[in-house]
């Protein structure tokens, strides 16, 4: 036996059936501030990003290593590979991976099955 049915319904109706809140003002002011983000975006200056954080960047250790090596005579390009390969040193110490072997898994065993043992049935 089959039964079939189709409810027509709108979502605000169902929502309002199975007494779930109105979330709709909300929904509209969250969509109106992801326009405004995503609008203002669109204006992003890298430069003035960069001049205005600059001083920010100047205070890291990164940044410290770096300049120091142009100090000393490097060439950018010297300094740079030299950062980076730091910055990736720094990472791997900070996510030490594990020195053990991996466990090798021996094949699984089963339990032989107990033979069943014969009824009797002679009363």
């Amino acid at each position: 036996m089959q039964i079939k049915i189709e409810i027509d319904v709108r979502p605000e109706e169902l929502r309002r059936f199975l007494g779930l809140p109105d979330v709709s003002g909300l929904q509209e002011d969250i969509v109106a501030f992801l326009r405004d983000k995503l609008g203002a975006a669109g204006e992003f200056d890298a430069s003035q990003f960069v001049k205005n954080n600059f001083d920010t960047l100047r205070r890291t250790p990164a940044w410290k290593r770096f300049a120091s090596r142009l100090r000393a005579g490097e060439s950018a390009e010297e300094a740079a590979a030299g950062a980076a390969a730091e910055t990736a040193a720094a990472r791997s110490k900070a996510r030490p991976k594990s020195t053990r072997a991996p466990r090798k898994r021996s094949p699984r065993k089963t339990a032989a099955k107990p033979a069943a043992a014969p009824s009797s049935d002679a009363d």
